[in-house]
C-alpha cells in the first residue's frame, strides 16, 4: 500500500473544502476562546466562520466542484460553527442567571438538537430555497447581541431560533 491509497480521503479535498474547514476552524477557536471567558474575541472567530461558511460554497459553485462530500462537510463544520460555538458563549454569559439558570440549559439543548435536525434535513433535499432558518443565521444573530449587550436575551432568541430551523417555512436563497 502507498502513501496515495493510505490517505486516499486527501484526494477529495478541494480549494472549497479549505475554505469550509475554515469555518470549521474558526468556529472551534470560538469555542475556545468562549470557554476562556473572551466572549468579545469569541464572537469575532464566529463572524469569521460566517465569511468562510458563505464564500465555500460560492467558491465551490465557481470552480465547478460542488459535490456530495463538499456539502456533507459543510454541514459537520456549519454544526459546530453555528450551532456549538453560538450555544457555549450563550451558556458561558447566563450561567449566571439565578434559577432560571435551568430552563436556559434546556433550551440550549433544544437548539442544539434542532440544528442537529435542521442540517441533516438540509443535505436530504435538493431546493431552490431553504426550508426553516439556515443554522449560519446563529453565526450572526449570536455575536451582534453579545456586542450590544443583549445577553440577558440569549434562552428567548434560542427558543425561537431553534423553532425557526425546524419550522418548514421556505427562505428564498439570496446567494
Amino acid at each position: 500500500m502507498n502513501i496515495k491509497e493510505n490517505f486516499s480521503l486527501l484526494g477529495l479535498i478541494e480549494f472549497p473544502h479549505i475554505l469550509t474547514l475554515l469555518n470549521l476552524i474558526s468556529g472551534m477557536v470560538a469555542i475556545l476562546f468562549a470557554i476562556s471567558g473572551e466572549y468579545q474575541i469569541a464572537c469575532i472567530f464566529i463572524l469569521v466562520a460566517v465569511f468562510f461558511g458563505f464564500i465555500d460554497g460560492k467558491m465551490a459553485k465557481y470552480m465547478k466542484k460542488v459535490s456530495v462530500f463538499g456539502k456533507e462537510l459543510d454541514s459537520i463544520c456549519d454544526f459546530v460553527s453555528f450551532g456549538v460555538a453560538p450555544l457555549v458563549i450563550a451558556f458561558q454569559t447566563t450561567k449566571n442567571i439565578g434559577q432560571g439558570w435551568i430552563f436556559a440549559v434546556i433550551i440550549y439543548t433544544i437548539f442544539l438538537a434542532a440544528g442537529a435536525l435542521r442540517v441533516a434535513r438540509f443535505n436530504l433535499k435538493e431546493l431552490d430555497h431553504y426550508e426553516g432558518l439556515p443554522i449560519s443565521v446563529n453565526g450572526i444573530v449570536v455575536p451582534v447581541f453579545y456586542l450590544v449587550g443583549l445577553t440577558v436575551w440569549y434562552p428567548f432568541i434560542f427558543l425561537v431560533s431553534a423553532i425557526l430551523m425546524i419550522s418548514a417555512f421556505h427562505v428564498k436563497k439570496f446567494i
